[in-house]
């Protein structure tokens, strides 16, 4: 008995020694814009507020909208030597983490939504299938344009609204909703417009006037707070909008009928615990997406099921199913 309770002791004590370095990991992160009104980056609070929540020293900080400051920024923070973790994020912040990981070979670094493609000892990346969200977009707009909704008009035409231009815009994102579109509308017109700012709601406003004047019937906003604009249209013209990253549809119920959903906030998270535990690979660089579970859709939202009509429900489910198992392929024509 004595020794079982010895035995006993000494687990306790172990497991008080494994949560006491949990509890003293500290982690930064670098978000190379702002929190407010952009949803990316408020699912990245969530996930960084619930590794918090764990123990974990978890400090954020706004790198503003100057592309210029961040990698000065994310510098000031490796210098420190405050951080077992540096973090940042999309695919503006590669090249910046590759110098910086060479620089300060004792930090280590995670890129998350933005992919090295080289191994780096000291920095772990995982990027996301964004192909794979806006394909999903791609088809439901397709199915509400020659849908019986109220506002849709006999035309198959639909839009996509993007804050700027970037690599994983133009080489995964435009042709994955392209042929979302075009998967189950062969001959549908696709409308692209580029706000060139992503907090600008009068822009969003301004273009997705423009597009509805085209005969877009649903547009799918890639426009962090530019989007609000968007949706204030849409609402304002009886159109409708598809979201991304995360739910928004309570912003405007029955104008937002559906969003793409890229669950970082759960990637965050469990790449700041594996961190913490001694358990992430650094020197990898991981993709992610619908067959991991990162990639979803608003299939459960109670507007989604009440608004949308039960037959687009059914094809959205299927397509999920089939885009989870590599049946459909987004970015092949």
């Amino acid at each position: 008995m004595k020794i079982h309770r010895f035995q006993m002791l000494l687990l306790v004590i172990f497991l008080m020694t494994g949560i006491g370095i949990a509890k003293g990991f500290t982690v930064g992160i670098m978000i190379p814009g702002e929190i407010g009104g952009n949803p990316i980056y408020e699912l990245v609070f969530q996930g960084a507020e619930r590794a918090r929540e764990e123990g974990i020293n978890v400090k954020l900080v706004e790198g503003g909208y100057n592309p210029g400051k961040w990698e000065p920024l994310l510098r000031a923070m490796a210098a420190s030597g405050r951080y077992d973790l540096l973090i940042t994020f999309t695919e503006g912040l590669p090249q910046s983490v590759k110098k910086l990981a060479v620089e300060f070979q004792k930090q280590k670094f995670a890129l998350i939504d933005g992919k090295l493609n080289e191994s780096i000892s000291n920095v772990y990346s995982v990027a996301f299938r964004d192909e794979e969200m806006t394909f999903l977009a791609g088809i439901f707009a397709g199915l509400i344009t020659v849908s019986e909704l109220p506002g849709v008009n006999p035309d198959p035409v639909v839009g996509l609204i993007a804050g700027d231009t970037y690599p994983a815009m133009m080489n995964k994102m435009k042709p994955g909703f392209e042929n979302g579109v075009r998967f189950v509308l062969p001959d549908a017109k696709i409308i692209f417009s580029v706000a060139g700012n992503w907090a600008d709601p009068g822009k969003g406003r301004e273009l997705a006037s423009k597009q509805f004047d085209e005969g877009v019937d649903v547009i799918l906003s890639i426009a962090g707070g530019t989007g609000i604009g968007i949706i204030e249209e849409a609402a304002r013209r009886g159109k409708y909008v598809i979201g991304v990253d995360s739910n928004i549809i309570s912003m405007r119920p029955g104008t937002i009928l559906a969003c793409s959903l890229k669950h970082i906030d759960r990637v965050v998270y469990e790449t700041i615990m594996a961190a913490a535990d001694g358990t992430i690979t650094y020197g990898v660089n991981e993709t992610v997406g619908v067959f991991e579970g990162v990639i979803d859709f608003t299939f459960e939202d109670p507007h989604y099921l009440e608004i949308v009509p039960e037959r687009i429900q059914e094809i959205m489910k299927a397509s999920y199913i089939l885009l989870k198992y590599g049946i459909l392929r987004p970015l092949e024509e």
